[in-house]
């Protein structure tokens, strides 16, 4: 048989599987790779070793080809009977070796040789130089301390004990006999890493640092300080950083904050210090180590020995609360005029209208009227110019009705909580001129669409399919022009869909509707045509708050239905002529 390629100590590691061509990805330790030893397209004799999988090994013969792979070109033996091994993905080791098949070729020729003298002289010198035979050796899936691995150094061969390289003993483990030493890595490519997830592990991003990386992006730093940091660079023993903000924890002191037994969340400044709370660098409110506290100002005064709310404005204003003493009831509010409100302990506060109690603020902070839906908040000649209010609640049972003069009211359910107007299909949300610039939902809107309150008229003409047709292609992404305006050219974000413009003009080049001109009022049977105009509306130091105009626009889920029916018919065109 030929005479495969041989190379002295090539031996890489793999990690790919299946019948295919093998990937080497790197060098066993004390071996050469074989882009560096072995020519392209050369046969050589292999021997695959799974590591991950060590019932898994072949032999035979091979090759590279171009892009560096083993290709298994002749199988001699394996674990699968002799036939290729589906290898299953997982590290494994590829070697250059001598195949016993060709051993056992060149035993024959130097017994038949033994009488040529010189020319067995030769093969035997030829021979000595080679790296002894081991695929004939039994397999062993782990290795033990005593176990010797033989490499070539220089014209002899020497034995290594195995504890001075990473091995993989008998409980699954890879040992290493020594400190294991790597390159410095990076986020993207982490120097400690995982087999199935190589994007995440632990790197050095710089001297005395480490980094921690998931999906390629740092995570973790600790710096040579052993400052922690997530989502920074830390400056202090702990800093979180977030989109929201930062979390520090300072270097010393006796702070502290924690979750009691009893499931209480405690801050403890640790000395007779203060709390403190800034907005922007600048102190907004403190407590003091008495536990007073201040706004406005960083040392609240003690009162009494009472708890105290000390709150100090630009003009000198102030509040104070008494929480255990009846001495001073509820709170005083000064001003420059010297108005003073307060209640006493336990009493309610009320308005009081020609000597008749009107409104009442109760000690839990309820405002209401006096009596029960006899009063009203404002009248038509007196408004209120803004009401400013978290939730607005109506007794079970009733709905909670909005209505603008003589206009239609919209109302909330008290059963289920929909927003409906008071009369069905009457009342539109918002106008041409008065639009919502977003509407967020779960999902989209319900369009009803009962048979059995429409006249069904069929299937679009032939000049309507025409029209889809144009209108297909005029299809297309844009800015608004407002957004520019605001953002400029690149951060006006871009969208998709039709000028209006533009489909009304080819529903009327195809004969469906009148041209919409200068002079003429736009009109269109075709629903997902819209033209509204509206009124100048107030009066402004310059004119008109609001001025006249007008605006085209469409419906895109009627027109998307449009092109889609042009589309279907098209592909079924297409599909008959076939």
């Amino acid at each position: 048989m030929p005479t495969p390629f041989f190379a002295d100590l090539v031996r890489e590691l793999a990690q790919d599987g299946g019948t295919g061509p093998l990937t080497p990805t790197g060098a066993v330790p004390g071996h050469r790779r074989f882009a560096g030893a072995v020519p392209a397209d050369t046969d050589f004799h292999y021997a695959v070793a799974g590591v991950a999988q060590p019932a898994q090994w072949e032999v035979g013969t091979g090759h590279l080809d171009s892009a560096g792979r083993l290709v298994r070109a002749a199988v001699a033996a394996s674990s699968s009977g002799g036939a290729r091994v589906d290898f299953a993905p997982g590290l494994k080791t590829i070697a250059l070796t001598v195949g016993a098949e060709w051993f056992e070729t060149q035993a024959a020729s130097v017994a038949a040789m033994e009488s040529a003298g010189d020319a067995v002289a030769e093969l035997a010198d030829g021979l000595a130089g080679k790296q002894p035979l081991s695929t004939t050796h039994a397999a062993a899936s782990t290795g033990a301390d005593g176990d010797l691995v033989t490499v070539r150094r220089g014209a002899d061969w020497v034995n290594i004990p195995l504890s001075t390289l990473a091995y993989r003993d008998a409980g699954g483990r890879l040992l290493a006999g020594a400190p294991v030493a790597g390159v410095d890595g990076s986020a993207a490519e982490p120097s400690v890493a995982f087999a199935a997830d190589p994007d995440t592990g632990m790197f050095r991003p710089a001297a005395n640092v480490l980094g921690l990386a998931t999906g390629g992006v740092e995570r973790v730093r600790v710096n040579a300080s052993g400052h922690v940091g997530i989502g920074v660079d830390p400056a202090n023993k702990l800093d979180v950083q977030t989109s929201a903000g930062r979390f520090s924890v300072a270097n010393a002191g006796p702070a502290s904050v924690k979750i009691s037994s009893s499931g209480t969340m405690q801050y403890d400044t640790g000395a007779a210090s203060a709390h403190q709370f800034l907005n922007n660098g600048v102190d907004s409110v403190a407590i003091s180590s008495a536990g007073n506290v201040g706004i406005g100002t960083t040392t609240p005064e003690n009162f009494g020995g009472y708890k105290v709310l000390h709150m100090t404005g630009t003009t000198g204003a102030q509040i104070t609360l008494y929480g255990a003493s009846d001495t001073v009831r509820g709170f005083l509010y000064t001003t420059a005029s010297g108005m003073t409100v307060g209640t006493s302990t336990a009493h309610m506060l009320a308005f009081r209208c020609n000597n008749v109690e009107r409104v009442v603020l109760e000690t839990g902070g309820t405002l209401r009227p006096a009596g029960n839906n006899a009063q009203s908040f404002g009248s038509s000649t007196n408004r209120w110019l803004e009401l400013w209010a978290s939730k607005l609640v109506t007794p079970s049972g009733v709905a909670l009705g909005l209505q603008a003069g003589a206009g239609g009211q919209w109302n909330i359910s008290a059963s289920t909580g929909a927003f409906y107007p008071s009369t069905d299909n009457a009342l539109p949300v918002g106008g041409a001129a008065n639009r919502a610039s977003t509407v967020y939902a779960g999902t989209g809107t319900i369009n009803t669409s009962d048979a059995r309150e429409k006249t069904w008229r069929g299937a679009p003409t032939m000049a309507e399919m025409a029209a889809a047709r144009r209108i297909g292609g005029e299809l297309g992404f844009y800015q608004w022009n407002g957004a520019i305006a605001d953002k400029g050219t690149e951060g006006a974000r871009l969208h998709f869909g039709a000028r209006a413009q533009a489909v009304w003009a080819i529903m009327a080049e195809e004969g469906l509707i009148d041209p919409a001109g200068p002079e003429a009022v736009p009109t269109s049977r075709y629903a997902f045509l819209c033209w509204d105009a509206w009124e100048a509306e107030g009066q402004g130091a310059d004119g008109p708050a609001r001025a006249a105009g007008d605006r085209f626009g469409i419906r895109p889920d009627q027109l998307a239905l449009f092109l889609i029916a042009a589309q279907e018919a098209r592909l079924a065109a297409l599909e008959a002529a076939a």
